[in-house]
């Protein structure tokens, strides 16, 4: 029956949903801590840098992983992702007992392995069941649905009695997923009914590092991605600086996750249909970017309503790209469906390694406790890919439609 249903032409939309389910898992596993805070330290007598530390140990699994897992993509397939996805149950239910600081530590890194994975592997997955014009549209869809459940992570474990309860729900949860996981992914079929064709590690980490083109790629995303991941790690205690309790703080803090998830549905839509050009998208990249700027560096000063909207804009725009970029290496010449989930490793390297090392190691050393100060050095990060808008390298891209277009008239 599975064989038969696994063969059908529609299945890619069970592969999507696949992506939805495994994306939502880990993200909402690690966001339940920070509704946990309190309770957590309480039950573990943990100091506030060894609480920080667990909450962003998922974090490092994207650092340690995330060249490493479009590297092994491109070599073994869809079986990393499944790997990925036993390790983040494994952490799930590892942390349940409490146990040790260490152990918390090691389940947080485990629980964020297939968030990390399927970041990386999604473009390629999704490129191998769709044509090249679904592939940002879909991919937009999973980085809403991780967004929906970072917010849903952090809105339902308040609902349980204790840590150990909410722990316990999601390692449940986790069981549940890798089953269905399990019945129901597939490699997608090359045309002769074999697996698709496994390439060499170093043939793949080769093409992809001496390629300017993906190292443009991965300064468009780090500008985008490093500011607005920044932000969620100031913007409560700097809405508290202004005079709001933290729970108004928190609310509020929520409106740039609702505009990152809102953008990844909406902006795809966006770029598909006024993107049909290199001209056009090199201008609304440098919209999107300056937006960026302007509500990250000022947007949290603003009042009343507007300081909602601010916020939601700042996420909006921040995020509006991420998609459209990861699908870049796909129609890039030297890269394309054979090394592009090598590619989108190292561009999730890169962004990751910015979102932890600027906000930790350059902003916060600098500006200490000015948030002013700190907004205006994240606010800058996005004019990175708002300078390099007209070298976005999507030449190759419209070149390849042009021709096949050329080709069907």
């Amino acid at each position: 029956m599975f064989k038969k249903l696994k063969s059908s032409p529609g299945y890619g939309t069970v592969i999507l949903l696949m992506l939805f389910l495994g994306i939502a898992l880990p993200d909402f596993g690690q966001f339940q801590v920070s509704s946990l805070a309190d309770k957590l330290r309480a039950a573990m007598d943990l100091s506030q840098s060894q609480y920080s530390t667990i909450a962003t140990a998922p974090l490092l699994a994207g650092i340690i992983f995330g060249f490493l897992s479009g590297v092994l993509m491109d070599r073994f397939g869809i079986k990393v992702v499944t790997a990925s996805i036993v390790l983040t149950t494994a952490g799930l239910v590892l942390r349940v007992p409490y146990g040790t600081f260490f152990t918390q530590y090691v389940a947080g890194i485990l629980i964020g392995t297939a968030a990390t994975f399927i970041n990386t592997t999604a473009p390629k997955i999704i490129g191998q069941w769709f044509p090249p014009e679904k592939t940002t549209q879909f991919m937009g869809m999973v980085l809403a649905v991780a967004n929906l459940s970072m917010a849903l992570g952090i809105g339902t474990a308040a609902l349980f009695s204790t840590v150990s309860d909410a722990f316990m729900f999601s390692a449940v949860l986790g069981v549940v997923i890798l089953t269905v996981w399990c019945l129901f992914i597939t490699e997608k079929k090359d045309p002769g009914g074999g697996e698709g064709e496994a390439v060499p590690v170093m043939e793949s980490v080769r093409a992809v590092v001496k390629h300017r083109g993906v190292w443009l790629v991965s300064l468009f995303c780090l500008g985008s991605v490093a500011a607005i991941g920044s932000v969620s790690v100031f913007m409560p205690q700097a809405l508290i600086s202004r005079g709001m309790t933290p729970v108004q703080a928190g609310w509020y803090s929520m409106a740039v996750t609702l505009g990152n998830c809102v953008t990844n549905f909406v902006s795809p839509a966006v770029i598909r249909r006024f993107g049909t050009s290199k001209k056009r998208l090199t201008v609304m990249v440098c919209i999107y970017s300056l937006g960026e700027v302007f509500f990250v560096a000022f947007g949290w000063r603003a009042s009343g309503v507007l300081l909602p909207l601010c916020l939601f804009l700042s996420g909006f725009c921040a995020m509006g790209f991420l998609a459209f970029y990861q699908t870049i290496p796909l129609s890039l010449r030297g890269v394309g469906q054979r090394y592009s989930g090598t590619a989108v490793g190292l561009i999730i390297t890169v962004q990751l390694a910015a979102s932890v090392v600027f906000p930790s190691y350059v902003i916060a050393p600098i500006a200490g406790d000015d948030y002013r100060l700190i907004f205006l050095m994240l606010g800058a990060l996005p004019l990175i890919p708002a300078i390099l808008s007209p070298f976005l390298p999507v030449k190759d891209m419209f070149e390849q439609s042009n021709h096949d277009r050329s080709a069907g008239s």
